[in-house]
């Protein structure tokens, strides 16, 4: 058997179990596996006890053998190590050395370098005045030349090739010819200099020209920097390069064709000024100034005079202007894009107040002028359509056609006159600052309440209050006041998402608050008004009905009667139930419940003194609680625990009419009855059939 390696007790794959188990396999005197002598000796636990104690032995040596390895390489890597460190040493001493001689070297280049930089300042001085010296007595030869003639014969002025060299030597002359004394002797001199010095002037401005109209951009450049000392042709060469780029006066076929070639123009300009002028912003500057001017001003003009004077037209004016504006806004944004140096709100203020502050000095008071006349014709429109004729001093009064269902609210006239407001407040958004945005917008929505809340809702439930009931579906009124909730949603809307964000100024916020609030309180007590009138009107229909098919055999009939539910309660019913549908459909929330909760009381009273005028017998009594029975069911589509309680409580008081007389005391003297009022089942007892000859009225 081989004796184990190292190879055998890796970490990974070692295990004590698969150990043994191949030591037992291995050594043939084991009586297991394939290298066993008989198939048939038994397995000898002290032999492969044997084998692994020997192989233990040959571990132990392994481990002996690789220590030693390890202390010689650990004696070895130290032995290195303290050379490296030695070596180091040496290396940090020569490093030491060597920065030292580098600062004495690098302080030695420094002084030599203050010194030759000092030198060549010297020189440079020194070349300096040389050349001065000799310009100077250059341009006192030039200047002899103009003393003893007007037209020197000096090489550089008669040579078209030099036209730049002679207009830089002229400024020189002109330059020096005004520091001398203005005495006679001079006088002539300083005469031919300047005539000299506007005729270089004039060629150069030729020059710029011509280059100009040819298209050549370099030739340009070099007349714009040589005419940068001649003030009065630099402002010529302006002035003639603008009237050359300005876009041609053209009809054009509409307004984003006109902007287009504007901003086309400035864009082409301006990369040519960028390239021609030392100044091209400045010189940008006046070509947009002449644009807005000359061309963006006579086409404005032009689109916005005529629409002004057409008084019956004022809504394309308006239109129309805000379009122009956006469009003016939009080339000026376009504009600073490809220029960063001009500010934009220069840009701004030169077109708001260029173009447009003759035509906004007067819009605050055409807009809410334009709005006020949409609402007027809209509402006007309705009222003769669905005809309402409005008397002197408010009062409306219908004429009588049409649906008589009619609710005289119209969400299609609401919803337009709120367009149109939206409208406005966009335009004014643009066209306006913080102060007069605010104040249009105050004015906007104090004309939204006073047409809309005011003169179209107030006028409906005018009318809602005063038709006849009997000529009117059930609930009329609430559903005219559930189409009034419905609009004025809409303009809570519009408050809200469109009026506040444009109110800068906080005294206009509280004004149109308060005015809300104003409007609002009005609507409400006119509605409250309206709503206990029809609430009255429910009521009374109901008694009306009980009245009239309540019969006084219903309750009391004679012999057997089929117990089910009278007549007069099914009307009831069914009428009850159109007036609880109504009310949902018309109300929602807290005012909903609240009339809810105010009908069912009222009609709970009305059943309950009904039900007192009757003398019910046992049979009829069957009848009743058949009824009872309906007015639960359709009270529970109120909604409203509170009356469910009541109306159970009604029935439960109706039960008296079945208990025999000899167990009614008791009956009374039990729960739930003992909870009444004594005073309620007095007037209900009395109310049997039976009360007088049973003496049922000694209980009490």
């Amino acid at each position: 058997m081989s004796g184990p390696s190292l190879e055998d007790f890796k970490p990974e794959a070692f295990t004590l179990e698969k150990y043994v188990e191949k030591l037992a396999q291995l050594n043939p005197d084991t009586g297991l596996g394939p290298l066993s002598k008989s198939k048939s000796k038994p397995f000898e636990p002290q032999v492969l006890l044997e084998s692994f104690e020997a192989s233990m032995h040959v571990l132990e040596d392994l481990t002996e053998k690789n220590q030693r390895k390890v202390d010689k390489l650990e004696h070895v890597c130290v032995k290195r190590e303290e050379e490296h460190r030695n070596r180091i040493k040496d290396l940090d001493s020569t490093y030491s050395d060597a920065f030292t001689e580098f600062q004495a070297l690098e302080e030695r280049i420094t002084n030599v370098s203050t010194k030759v930089v000092h030198l060549g300042d010297q020189l440079e001085s020194l070349n300096h005045r040389r050349m001065r010296a000799v310009e100077a007595q250059s341009l006192m030869t030039y200047l002899g030349e103009f003393e003893e003639k007007s037209k020197p014969s000096i090489p550089m002025f008669t040579d078209p090739a030099r036209k730049l060299d002679a207009a830089d030597l002229i400024f020189k002359l002109y330059t020096l010819s005004r520091e001398l004394p203005s005495e006679k002797k001079y006088t002539n001199v300083k005469q031919n200099i300047n005539a000299k010095f506007a005729e270089t002037e004039s060629q150069l401005v030729d020059g710029f020209i011509d280059s100009l109209q040819s298209l050549d951009t370099r030739r340009m450049k070099e007349y714009a920097q040589a005419l940068q000392s001649f003030n009065l042709g630099t402002a010529r060469v302006v002035e003639n390069y603008i009237v050359h780029n300005m876009p041609k006066a053209t009809h054009y076929s509409c307004a984003d064709e006109m902007f287009s070639v504007v901003e086309g123009k400035c864009r082409k300009a301006h990369d040519q000024m960028v390239e021609v002028f030392h100044n091209p912003d400045v010189v940008l500057i006046k070509f947009l100034q002449a644009i807005v001017d000359k061309v963006l001003g006579k086409y404005i003009d032009q689109e916005l005079q005529g629409l002004k004077l057409q008084s019956g037209d004022k809504e394309r004016y308006l239109v129309r202007l805000h379009a122009l504006y956006q469009k003016s806004m939009a080339l000026q944004q376009n504009i600073g894009k490809f220029d960063a140096s001009i500010e934009q709100s220069f840009l701004s203020k030169m077109i708001r107040v260029n173009l447009f502050m003759k035509y906004l000095t007067s819009y605050s008071e055409m807009e809410l002028a334009h709005l006020k006349f949409r609402c007027d014709h809209a509402l006007s429109d309705f009222q003769d359509m669905v005809g309402i004729s409005l008397r002197p001093g408010g009062k409306s009064v219908t004429i009588s056609q049409g649906d008589p269902g009619e609710t005289f609210v119209s969400q299609e006239v609401c919803t337009s006159i709120l367009h149109e407001a939206k409208g406005s407040i966009r335009r004014a958004q643009d066209l306006l600052g913080e102060r007069e945005l605010s104040e249009l917008v105050q004015g906007v929505y104090f004309a939204i309440l006073d047409k809309v809340c005011t003169e179209h809702f107030h006028t409906a439930l005018d009318i809602g209050q005063n038709v006849d009931p009997k000529m009117s579906p059930v609930g009329h009124f609430c559903v005219v006041v559930g189409n009034v909730n419905c609009n004025m949603h809409l303009v809570d809307k519009l408050f809200r998402e469109a009026i506040l964000p444009c109110i800068h100024i906080p005294s206009a916020a509280t004004n149109c608050v308060e005015k809300k609030r104003d409007v609002i309180s009005k609507l409400e007590a006119k509605i409250e008004s309206g709503i206990e009138k029809n609430l009255g009107w429910m009521v009374s229909t109901v008694k009306s009905i009980l009245v009239a098919y309540q019969k006084k055999t219903d309750y009391k009939p004679e012999g057997i009667a089929v117990a089910e539910g009278s007549q007069a309660c099914s009307r009831s019913v069914t009428y009850m139930s159109q007036c609880c549908r109504v009310l949902s459909e018309s109300l929602d929330g807290k005012n909903l419940e609240a009339v809810l909760l105010e009908l069912g009381t009222r009609l709970h009273k009305v059943i309950f003194e009904h039900v007192q005028t009757h003398s019910i017998n046992e049979m009829g009594a069957m009848i009743l609680i058949c009824d009872m029975n309906e007015y639960r069911r359709v009270i529970k589509d109120f909604k409203n625990p509170f009356l469910d309680e009541l109306y159970e409580s009604l029935q439960t008081l109706c039960n008296i009419f079945v208990v025999k007389a000899d167990n009614l005391h008791q009956v009374l003297s039990e729960e739930p009855y003992v909870n009444f009022d004594r005073a309620v089942l007095q007037a209900l007892v009395a109310a049997r059939a039976d009360n007088k000859s049973a003496k049922l009225s000694k209980m009490f």
